[in-house]
């Protein structure tokens, strides 16, 4: 019994050395974070970055260059406001702030190779720089044009299927060199490219080859937008393509007022 007794407060004595090694080590470690010296102190968890021209809270206005062709121009609408005034408008309501136009800079027929080349003049250089938005249409007469002549489906020429196939593989690089450009130019802006819509759905000839080629080339942009990381694609083809008598002017070619403001409501929903 004497010899069980011994072992026993053997035992006991034992671990309550271990307990205290065990707290005294416990303590060392953790002092350094509940005590910590001068610049030892654990750092603070970092804030998520917020995206580039993403967040205009704590802008107190906003500033928006237009470029581009006849839709960014608005021919078509007998209002004269076209897709860009109504959007502006659209977009200090819902911000609650001044909105402007440093410049819309859009010229009917203008192509995505002529755009390319103007945004290195010094002009659009200052306008877009400006900019915490770049609204854009661009690819429809670079598409849709007139292989012998220079002219357009708008102003009366035509085109075949065939030609229409073709010249899509040479001008989807201008869609890339203006997105190209404009990024140079203004690292932060919001990019926000309108896409194109098939004004030919209700031509049987031109329906199926003009429906695939826009969509092909919507898709185009689209893969830009992503690869850009701060540029938005508004589609529009479908607001079109069952809506043609509504929504096109009399040339059949450009939108009408209330094809407009369909637009400036789809460009400011993808900006609120």
């Amino acid at each position: 019994m004497k010899s069980s007794s011994v072992l026993w407060r053997t035992l006991g004595i034992a671990s309550l050395v271990c307990l205290l090694a065990m707290l005294t080590g416990f303590g060392w470690a953790i002092k350094d974070t509940w005590f910590p010296k001068e610049g030892l102190a654990l750092p603070k968890a970092s804030e998520p970055e917020k995206a580039a021209g993403g967040d205009w809270s704590a802008k107190s206005e906003l500033y928006v260059a237009a470029l581009g062709d006849s839709l960014t121009k608005g021919t078509g609408d007998a209002t004269g406001e076209g897709y860009v005034t109504r959007t502006i408008a659209s977009l200090a309501e819902r911000l609650d702030k001044p909105v402007y136009l440093v410049n819309n800079m859009a010229v009917n027929g203008m192509r995505a190779d002529q755009l390319a080349v103007n945004l290195d003049e010094k002009g659009f250089v200052n306008a877009v720089g400006r900019a915490d938005i770049v609204l854009l249409t661009i690819g429809g007469n670079d598409l849709f044009q007139v292989a012998q002549g220079g002219g357009s489906l708008a102003e009366g020429g035509d085109l075949s299927p065939e030609t229409l196939r073709e010249l899509l593989p040479d001008v989807k690089p201008r869609l890339k060199e203006v997105f190209d450009k404009i990024r140079a130019v203004n690292p932060v802006a919001r990019i926000v490219y309108v896409g194109l819509y098939n004004a030919f759905y209700d031509v049987p000839q031109m329906r199926e080859v003009a429906s695939e080629t826009v969509a092909e080339w919507n898709g185009y942009a689209y893969r830009l937008a992503l690869a850009d990381g701060n540029a938005t694609v508004v589609p529009t083809y479908d607001l079109f393509e069952f809506n043609l008598t509504d929504y096109l002017s009399s040339d059949h070619f450009h939108p009408n007022a209330l094809g407009y403001e369909r637009i400036a409501a789809r460009v400011a929903d993808a900006l609120r």
